[in-house]
């Protein structure tokens, strides 16, 4: 493996324990703020969606296609890998257009529920990649078959 795939490879592992670090973080601040209805808490847990967590999902994202179209796995060539990319896709648009308003409008129960589901498949990625299940799409070439005969 050469020094950019490398980089790249580290980039994607960055990205994506860097989201799930910071979602078991926000579950953290979100149980506090719970616990002592401090609202700064809140604020804290939406700066933390914007600024750390979907920027950190869009790199895991990017340089996840870009290691897959660089490496034999391919993008849509093994189920594990479409499984991971559409994970992260949901992952990325729930954080987009459910966590995001549901911050800003401090309904805490609905936020709560989020931030663990999203742990759930940030975990379910995190799992696929080191299990790699096997599965193609496609047809897989038939091989032909062999004569053995007296000779």
């Amino acid at each position: 493996m050469n020094s950019r795939r490398k980089a790249l490879v580290a980039s994607h592992v960055l990205g994506s324990t860097l989201s799930l670090g910071v979602t078991v973080v926000m579950l953290a601040l979100l149980l506090f703020a719970m616990s002592s209805d401090d609202e700064a808490l809140l604020r804290v847990d939406d700066l933390l969606l914007r600024v750390v967590a979907i920027p950190a999902l869009v790199v895991a994202l990017a340089t996840g296609v870009l290691v897959a179209l660089t490496s034999p796995w391919g993008l849509l060539r093994h189920t594990w890998v479409v499984k991971k990319l559409g994970l992260l896709l949901v992952t990325l648009g729930f954080a987009l257009f459910l966590l995001m308003p549901w911050l800003a409008a401090g309904e805490r129960w609905l936020v709560l529920a989020g931030l663990v589901l999203q742990l759930v498949k940030l975990t379910l990625i995190t799992v696929l990649s080191i299990y790699k299940p096997k599965g193609r799409f496609g047809k897989v070439p038939e091989r032909a078959p062999v004569a053995v005969g007296r000779g």
